[in-house]
């Protein structure tokens, strides 16, 4: 019996990427300035969507064909994490914040060295694990901390998506 939930030799578009298809509405109860600036690292800073939107796609493009299964599923993912970035930049600008791509310091803007450009697959997978872990756990923390139940329900649901990338990559490294 195979010990891994995700094998990395199983077709590619086979292994979910989403913890499911529903999401809550992209909405909120009310303004809330200091809610908008505690979201704003999640979009891009150097631990957020936008900065873990671009690893996974260089990481696509660059992945070779010895692990093409591992290229597709970060492919795939990196889709999801899209719509991460997307529902986080909604949100801060419902809650009345400005979606800037910058961390929550005002001069800290993102830039293409916050992405790991690493060439070595199990250092890949290592990081992609690390950094999904951490973006669960602070999606779960942030979910706790708001008080808007509409934007509270989002971001635990995010959450869900983040442990489940976690789990493949860590199968995945496992198996490297």
């Amino acid at each position: 019996m195979n010990k891994y939930q995700y094998n990395i030799h199983a077709n590619p578009d086979s292994i979910p990427v989403k913890y499911s298809n529903w999401y809550p509405p992209v909405k909120v109860t009310e303004k809330n300035t200091d809610y908008a600036q505690l979201l704003m690292p999640d979009l891009a800073s150097a631990v957020s969507e936008m900065t873990t939107v671009h690893q996974y796609l260089f990481q696509s493009w660059t992945i070779n064909n010895e692990y093409g299964n591992i290229r597709r599923i970060i492919k795939r993912i990196a889709v999801v994490e899209e719509h991460h970035f997307s529902v986080i930049g909604q949100l801060i600008a419902l809650l009345g914040g400005q979606p800037e791509c910058r961390s929550s310091e005002s001069k800290s803007f993102w830039c293409g060295d916050m992405v790991d450009y690493s060439p070595d697959i199990y250092t890949i997978l290592a990081v992609n694990a690390k950094s999904e872990k951490f973006a669960a756990k602070a999606y779960l923390e942030q979910s706790r901390e708001i008080k808007d139940p509409l934007v509270s329900k989002m971001l635990a649901r995010l959450a869900l998506d983040e442990k489940l990338h976690y789990n493949i990559f860590s199968d995945f490294l496992s198996q490297i």
